[in-house]
């Protein structure tokens, strides 16, 4: 390698301003102290024993404060512990759907909750098809095969990490009920183009904005587009009741069959059954009010906090751009607010003497830096072979609908991103603040 053109690791974080999310651990990477062989004065990196860049903890989540606690015990010695009967999670309902931008919402128990409930209430089920993408959580396309449905994978856009919204009218046929995008780590899917197929073709929009708490497309909400949008509070998440999850719309037939189902069929906002009893299918995906009562107090910051990693994220950009191997995704111009639940990066390895990105994530994680691998390619997860070869799938479907189904489940531009270049860092690291690091030469 041409020694003039090696950024050292020394040299970098002697020079940079670097953020909250290890941003001078990144461009040290660029350099032969971590990629080569450590001769000529490069530092040792840490995954192969030398001292971390970073040594400082990132930010810790959740964060509350005592304030927080005092209205979780106010629920507590409430008695009222259940939604029905309580007050919390009906608040958090008002509060969300006007947080949103919508009229109405329906608090379930979890993010993969509300997107089961909002196939029941359009009436997806046995025989159906439903698009989704092939680079998200399980749930997206678990849910589908839970009502005895199948979801069809369309492959991703390597550029934003969403799903190609361009591949989506080629897997639409008779069987399609319904469209899923995932506006994954809080960027959003083209929906533009989905909304326009979606109209041609009479198909409802379910937005999973699992990740998209406050992101915006042309200045609406993400999850208020489609006909029903679905939120999750897990721990993880940016808006985090530990366990949890909401729908939204601006239907409101369409979310009382939502509120009815979560409530184990009861007519929307009746707590408790009386002469009208159970009129509708249903199970149980109450919200608590421990829950309630959690995000009440989380809410109170969550547009501090989307403003601050936006702030950071773009902190980050500026100075990846100067770095040629890794940069951050793309995102489609009808975007007006990212949610950055997650920071996602593409790598290339050609820029790092053909470095592994596992390899690189595992170098990172020793230098104090917590990237991540990111999804594996979930049409190919073993459970849905499981449930192709059931004896519920079987009576549902044809030996020759389930054989073309699984040759056109190929998704090989989200293989490459699985395999070779995804990367991701997680929303908490970008809650720190600036600071210059400087490095003394090892001794």
């Amino acid at each position: 390698m041409n020694k003039k053109k090696t950024l050292s690791r020394r040299t970098f974080l002697k020079n940079t301003s670097a953020g909250l999310a290890g941003t001078a651990t990144f461009s040290a990477l660029a350099g032969t102290s971590v990629f080569c062989s450590p001769a000529g004065g490069a530092e040792v990196p840490a995954v192969l024993g030398g001292t971390p860049v970073r040594r400082e903890p990132f930010p810790a989540w959740p964060v509350y404060d005592d304030t927080d606690v005092q209205m979780y015990l106010d629920a507590y010695h409430s008695k009222q512990w259940c939604r029905l009967g309580g007050t919390r999670a009906d608040r958090f309902e008002k509060e969300f759907a006007g947080l949103m931008g919508v009229p109405w919402c329906a608090a379930t128990s979890s993010g993969t909750t509300a997107l089961n409930t909002s196939l029941n209430a359009l009436g997806i089920g046995p025989g159906d098809e439903v698009i989704v993408p092939p680079y998200t959580f399980v749930a997206t396309a678990g849910v589908v095969f839970q009502v005895f449905a199948l979801a069809v994978f369309v492959d991703t856009d390597p550029e934003t990490h969403q799903i190609n919204a361009d591949l989506i009218e080629e897997r639409i046929n008779e069987h399609t009920r319904a469209i899923m995008p995932v506006h994954l780590g809080g960027g959003a899917a083209d929906m533009d183009k989905i909304t326009a197929l979606a109209s041609k073709h009479g198909l409802p929009v379910i937005e999973d904005a699992c990740q998209a708490w406050m992101g915006e497309w042309r200045h609406r909400k993400l999850g208020s587009i489609g006909g029903l949008g679905c939120f999750s509070f897990q721990a993880s998440k940016n808006l985090n009741s530990g366990e949890g999850g909401a729908i939204i719309s601006s239907n409101r037939e369409l979310i009382e069959l939502c509120a009815s189902y979560t409530n184990n069929g009861r007519p929307a906002g009746q707590q408790r059954a009386t002469l009208s009893g159970y009129p509708f299918p249903g199970s149980n995906h109450r919200m608590t009010e421990f829950q309630g009562a959690i995000l009440l107090g989380q809410m109170r910051r969550l547009e501090e906090q989307t403003r601050l990693r936006t702030e950071n994220a773009a902190c980050l950009d500026r100075l990846l751009a100067e770095i040629p191997g890794i940069s951050p995704v793309k995102t489609y111009p009808g975007q007006t607010r990212h949610a950055y639940h997650l920071y996602m990066l593409r790598y290339d390895k050609a820029h790092f003497n053909g470095l592994p990105k596992r390899k690189f994530a595992r170098a990172m994680e020793a230098e104090g830096i917590p990237v991540r691998t990111g999804y594996e390619p979930l049409n190919k997860e073993g459970f849905i072979e499981y449930r192709l070869n059931s004896r519920a799938f079987r009576s549902v479907f044809s030996r020759e609908r389930l054989e073309s189904y699984r040759k056109g489940n190929r998704c090989p531009e989200n293989d490459k991103i699985c395999e070779e270049t995804g990367l991701w860092l997680g929303q908490y690291v970008l809650l720190g603040t600036k600071k210059t690091w400087r490095t003394s030469p090892r001794r």
